[in-house]
């Protein structure tokens, strides 16, 4: 993951930290879910996505 992508993270759980810690009461449950926020948004940013021509082409064998 590049730098990019870390600081990507951060501003992500910057953002959704108030609401975290307004709905929750644990801080144990708050890294939990701040943990999880963090995989989910590693494995969006490691997907490849297919290019426009890839795509037509797969779309066509189903077709």
């Amino acid at each position: 993951m590049s730098l990019h992508d870390e600081k990507e993270i951060e501003k992500l759980l910057e953002n959704f930290t108030p609401m975290i810690k307004s709905k929750l009461e644990r801080e144990d449950l708050e890294q939990e879910l701040k943990m999880k926020i963090c995989e989910k948004a590693e494995m969006l940013l490691c997907q490849e996505v297919p290019g426009f021509w890839e795509f037509i082409t797969e779309l066509l064998k189903v077709l």
